[in-house]
């Protein structure tokens, strides 16, 4: 004789929220529960797709074909964080940001450039209202363009592949490229933008800390108001400091030298902070979006403290 459902005698209200539950706490239950039947995988499905993360091209190419066995709708509604860690192929990357255009978050490592030349910009600002972008590793090694960046974005992360202060008028780039395009003009283009994070590897050429009164600059201020150089809603600047292990202790004496720096200089440059990269930024991206602690969460704290005893 056939076991009773143990859930037969309940609402089903209530046995949806169970099932939910159970999925919100375990992937790989969610995946199991796709399979009870129809009417638990329309539940749980949304669920399942909340975050996607593709990092091969294997995993890439599964997504797209999810994608066309799906409702048109279904992946606009339901995926709001994305990160995409595959060089390609760009025409299915391409397929997958038209598809999300509901995302959130949305973590990039693929060469955007080369994402640019030949599928353009459509698709990433087509994205309704994204709040969180993040370019990763090759996203910024050749450089960037800020029509990437969605004009809603709050928070943006970015790896600075080069800083000279001889240069104070442009002092930053991000790219190979010389010239004004290659600089921190670029982030103008975002006037929402309130939370800026870096990845900064500092160079034995320049002290690490001359980057503090540029970063300043950034900052809006009663000084400066909204002078040619702010960003006009910046509320927070991060510095994540790269360091391999041969060189882990200078770039912990760097973060250290960097947040005495900005203490020091007092007004609005107590506003940035610094920390050690993590060993992924990939990584800390994704553990985010799942619930864990958010990539600005400890820099907030440090910054309230901060105002507190001025």
């Amino acid at each position: 004789m056939a076991a009773p459902f143990v859930f037969s005698n309940l609402p089903v209200e209530l046995v949806r929220d169970i099932l939910e539950h159970a999925a919100h706490s375990d992937r790989a239950t969610a995946r199991n529960l796709t399979l009870v039947s129809s009417a638990v995988r329309r539940w749980t499905d949304p669920i399942l797709y909340d975050t996607v993360v593709l990092s091969t091209a294997r995993s890439l190419r599964a997504f797209v074909a999810a994608i066309a066995n799906k409702p048109s709708d279904f992946m606009s509604t339901c995926v709001r964080n994305l990160g995409i860690f595959t060089l390609g192929p760009v025409q299915s990357i391409d397929r997958v940001l038209t598809a999300c255009a509901g995302v959130q978050s949305l973590a990039c490592g693929f060469s955007l450039p080369s994402y640019i030349q030949t599928q353009g910009t459509q698709a990433v600002q087509a994205l309704k209202q994204p709040r969180e972008q993040h370019l990763l590793g090759l996203a910024c090694r050749d450089g960037w363009d800020a029509s990437l960046v969605g004009s809603t974005v709050t928070h943006l992360r970015i790896h600075l592949t080069s800083f000279d202060s001889s240069r104070p008028e442009s002092p930053f780039a991000f790219g190979s490229t010389p010239g004004p395009e290659s600089g921190w003009d670029r982030l103008k283009a975002l006037p929402s933008l309130s939370h800026l994070a870096i990845v900064y590897r500092p160079s034995g050429s320049t002290p690490p800390t001359a980057i503090i009164p540029h970063l300043s600059r950034l900052l809006p201020s009663q000084s400066n108001g909204d002078g040619e150089d702010c960003l006009p809603s910046l509320q927070l600047i991060l510095v994540q400091v790269v360091g391999a292990k041969k060189d882990a202790a200078f770039a912990d004496e760097t973060v250290k030298a960097l947040n005495a720096a900005a203490e020091s200089a007092a007004g609005q440059a107590r506003r940035i902070v610094a920390e050690l990269a993590p060993s992924s930024a990939a990584r800390q991206w994704e553990e985010s979006v799942r619930g864990g602690q958010g990539v600005w969460d400890k820099a907030e704290s440090i910054v309230r403290k901060r105002l507190e005893t001025k």
